[in-house]
């Protein structure tokens, strides 16, 4: 599953990163990337058992941002139409296929930039 893959990926880059130690982990995961949740903090959690030193996490869902490159409108997901479930699963495994079903809600454009809300990183508290 793509979930246990991302969250051996995020334990892995925890355990090798000094500046991760003894701080609590923010995982900031791009709304685009689509995963199921229960899933991600499940196989994290499961992971992290194994783990020589427990690792405190956080999840949070990084809201997508586009910017219309026709007519300017910065836009997010919550203002276009909803996505069908076929639609999602194809974003979920490549993000960049939202233009292929999203339109910029002022224009109708499909051609847009992805400003936020694609891919992970990690950061700290």
């Amino acid at each position: 599953m793509h979930e246990w893959a991302l969250a051996e990926s995020v334990i892995k880059t925890v355990n090798e990163k000094k500046e991760f130690v003894g701080k609590k982990v923010i995982v900031y995961m791009g709304e685009l990337q689509a995963i199921d949740m229960e899933v991600f903090k499940f196989a994290m959690e499961e992971i992290s058992k194994q783990n020589k030193k427990k690792i405190d996490f956080k999840i949070v869902i990084e809201e997508s941002k586009f910017k219309c490159n026709s007519c300017g409108k910065d836009f997010s997901m919550s203002e276009v139409k909803k996505k069908s479930e076929e639609e999602k699963e194809n974003i979920h495994f490549i993000p960049e296929m939202v233009k292929a079903f999203v339109k910029c809600p002022k224009c109708k454009s499909i051609d847009f930039e992805i400003i936020k809300g694609r891919g992970v990183s990690l950061g700290y508290e």
